[in-house]
């Protein structure tokens, strides 16, 4: 039997209470196994999001202490005084570190409670294209915390400018961001029609799979389940599963069922002008 791939959007537990009405039911978990990565992949295709978290952070540990004061302490961690004014996440929760201890241990912009074993990390590293007027579309990406923009980073004839929070706005959709509009990026004739990037450090994707999302998965491998022959081509249970054109003619994954794409047509990103 197949695993569930990383895209998956629920888990087997749930696609046996949805499909069978029995999460104990693992009789048929190989169906439903590819029915969730079908379905998930295609959602997250359709819709160009990313719907979990997909962070891969270049540094990070499970070993960090906190004491009920700003004190943070990671035997693994290596802190640098280069780390001074760097956004962390600790056991969820973002914080900035307020100043250098030494290689174990820094004091972080508020308290953190007692506990040990904490996860922590600085963020993942993106670079993403900057058109002249200024925008950035992270499609396929979706970023939930900021922690620092650099603009011409990839560029070694141009200085590095570091974005404060007033150089760029992000547009949100729920928890997340999608786009990024910077002031128009400046060049001398010689550089005209470059391309350019900012690189953006921060924390990816979605912190938990949005209700809609995972009811809209459902729907789909209920659907998937209960055909399975010919669910690209036929109707079940009240779903037109034939595959449609939407309003730009774009082709939609084939065999998403109309309730579905209602479902998801409000996440969907759909064309957007360049800027």
């Amino acid at each position: 039997m197949n695993d569930l791939n990383d895209r998956a959007l629920i888990d087997l537990p749930e696609a046996r209470r949805f499909v069978y009405r029995n999460e104990n039911d693992a009789s048929r978990d190989d169906i439903l196994t590819d029915a969730i990565n079908d379905a998930s992949d295609g959602i997250w295709d359709y819709c160009e999001r990313e719907f979990k978290d997909t962070t891969n952070p270049d540094r990070s540990g499970v070993d960090g202490v906190g004491n009920a004061t700003t004190t943070f302490t990671s035997a693994t961690a290596a802190f640098t005084a280069d780390d001074v004014g760097k956004r962390i996440r600790i056991d969820g929760a973002f914080f900035t570190i307020a100043s250098f201890t030494n290689g174990t241990t820094v004091v972080l912009d508020r308290v953190l409670a007692v506990d040990t074993g904490l996860s922590w990390d600085f963020g993942e590293l993106r670079l993403i294209p900057v058109t002249s007027s200024g925008y950035v579309d992270f499609r396929p990406f979706d970023l939930y915390e900021v922690a620092s923009a650099t603009l011409y980073a990839d560029r070694a004839d141009l200085d590095d400018t570091v974005l404060t929070t007033a150089d760029y706005q992000l547009v949100r959709h729920g928890a997340t961001a999608y786009d990024m509009h910077i002031a128009a990026p400046e060049f001398s004739p010689a550089h005209e029609g470059f391309l350019t990037m900012v690189s953006i450090r921060g924390w990816w994707g979605m912190p938990s799979v949005p209700g809609t999302i995972q009811l809209a998965c459902k729907q789909w491998v209920k659907n998937i389940a209960e055909n399975p022959g010919g669910y690209a081509s036929s109707s079940m249970a009240g779903y037109d599963v034939i595959p449609e054109f939407d309003s730009v003619t774009t082709l939609l994954p084939a065999g998403m069922p109309a309730a579905v794409r209602y479902r998801l047509d409000d996440w969907a990103r759909g064309d957007q002008p360049i800027r």
